[in-house]
């Protein structure tokens, strides 16, 4: 995964960002699988995505 902002070192705002990170994760692999279940694959670039309109 790229980061392009710097996550906090401690504190709550820490807590809350690997909280975010661990939910984009969830729904990153969730998506994967309903695609894959529906024959697909998930679009990952720009570009794909606005090949399919």
């Amino acid at each position: 995964m790229t980061r392009t902002i710097p996550a906090p070192a401690n504190g709550p705002d820490r807590e809350r960002t690997v909280a975010l990170h661990r939910l984009v994760r969830h729904l990153v692999a969730d998506g994967d699988a309903r695609a894959a279940q529906a024959g697909r694959r998930a679009r990952r670039t720009l570009s794909e995505m606005e090949t399919v309109r």
